[in-house]
């Protein structure tokens, strides 16, 4: 189905408005500079989104929900998880945080989270969606693993690669091939036991 002229002009503005955050960071934006990425007027952009906080909202839950799709391609199964499937997993996640630009965007959620009541709802769903995927491959992995343990494994794996990004990222310059073999074998260790 193609989306209608106002739908594709909004993923348009998002589009713009997701580059501006990512290069500028929040603090350092207006709806001038929105607008002027997307090339339009601020009038036009407030047409679809009235104030800049209905726009960086729009903006997180839909970089949030393109990262649970690229999970749930990865966890969607029901049979055993092996290593190398399980390796195939780490590396998706791993990989979004070879992407610099999305890196400077999600610590702008995180920042913006920090303070705006609302961001920080949809950060919250998100990491509660984020847990669950990485709780279901942790049980095709290990299933007779108990709720509470399963629980714990899927938030540690979740805080080692949230973690991670930092430091794997440009905004450190600490990645390296031993450092991610480490953390490779670590998740590998939390999510099949051994």
């Amino acid at each position: 189905m193609t989306p209608s002229k106002g739908a594709a002009r909004a993923e348009a503005l998002l589009d713009a408005a997701e580059q501006v955050l990512a290069t500028q960071g929040n603090a350092n934006s207006a709806m001038r500079d929105f607008a002027a990425a997307a090339g339009v007027r601020v009038g036009h952009l407030q047409h679809y989104y009235p104030t800049r906080a209905d726009l960086i909202r729009a903006v997180m839950s839909r970089a949030l929900t393109r990262s649970l799709d690229r999970l749930a391609v990865v966890t969607d199964t029901d049979q055993s998880l092996s290593r190398e499937e399980s390796e195939h997993f780490i590396g998706v996640l791993l990989g979004e945080q070879d992407d610099q630009a999305t890196v400077r965007l999600y610590v702008e959620v995180w920042a913006i989270a920090a303070a705006d009541q609302e961001v920080a709802v949809v950060v919250r769903d998100f990491y509660a969606q984020y847990i669950a995927h990485v709780e279901h491959a942790v049980a095709c992995a290990q299933p007779d693993l108990d709720a509470a343990d399963l629980g714990a494994a899927a938030q540690t794996i979740v805080s080692l690669l949230e973690g991670s990004a930092i430091l794997r990222s440009g905004i450190t310059g600490r990645k390296s091939k031993a450092s991610d073999r480490k953390l490779v074998d670590t998740l590998q260790y939390l999510i099949h036991g051994s």
